[in-house]
């Protein structure tokens, strides 16, 4: 057998290989159950390209060390259209005006400012999903289970997402990026929140905004803040939804 022949053969088998671990199922992957819309459109939408990462040696990506998937991405261009564009759907979201969030009442928790890894940040929640950072796993399926209430803000760009369905956790723990202010993000999570019935905290520094509360089983914590670059980073943290 020539050696064209023997590369096709073992080419042909690997592709079988992956094709059967893609059927096999897994109690710790997310289950995106019958909401795949935003899933199909990930799929669908055009592929963001990047010149200047069309030369970067990625020979060694596939055994790269563990944690978050990193997701490359071109950058925002941060337009007055785009902002404007993101309020507005934020405001469709809401039903009209976003009302402003009331003054902070005391300084932000230093478990979720300081938190690297989404367990960590869990732990800023302080009921059940506190020990449910234990088992999170990445996978940017979860970004598909945040509750309506605390859904990415209109046009953010998804940098990670993890979460755990074991041992009765609902954990869901999603950070992007965004042009949009970080008071118009607090509005608009602040208003959802309220809308929905939950009792809220707003606490804040010059650097930092945080909103944290809870409902029965349900609790969470979202943080805002700028980053050095302009955009806006945030983060949102659920359980028991």
């Amino acid at each position: 057998m020539t050696a064209s022949r023997i590369l096709i053969a073992g080419l042909a088998c690997a592709g079988l290989l992956l094709l059967a671990a893609c059927g096999s199922g897994s109690s710790g992957e997310p289950e995106v159950g019958t909401d795949k819309s935003g899933l199909a459109l990930a799929l669908a939408a055009p592929m963001m390209v990047d010149a200047d990462l069309a030369t970067r040696n990625q020979a060694e990506a596939a055994i790269s060390g563990g944690g978050p998937p990193v997701i490359v991405l071109p950058p925002f261009v941060q337009t007055d259209e785009m902002v404007a564009a993101a309020k507005a759907e934020a405001e469709k979201l809401s039903g009209g005006s976003i009302p402003a969030a009331p003054m902070a009442d005391g300084e932000p928790d230093p478990v979720l400012r300081d938190g690297v890894a989404a367990a960590q940040r869990a732990a800023a929640i302080k009921g059940p999903g506190k020990v449910c950072g234990a088992s999170a796993d990445y996978a940017l399926a979860w970004s598909l289970q945040l509750p309506p209430a605390l859904p990415i803000y209109p046009r953010g760009n998804l940098q990670e997402a993890a979460g755990s369905n074991i041992d009765g956790c609902r954990l869901r723990s999603v950070r992007f990026v965004s042009p949009v202010e970080p008071s118009a993000i607090v509005d608009f999570y602040h208003a959802r929140v309220r809308a929905a019935g939950f009792a809220v905290r707003y606490r804040a520094d010059k650097e930092t905004h945080q909103l944290s509360g809870s409902k029965g089983q349900a609790e969470f914590a979202v943080q805002v803040r700028k980053r050095e670059d302009g955009l806006t980073e945030a983060d949102i943290v659920v359980n028991g939804f």
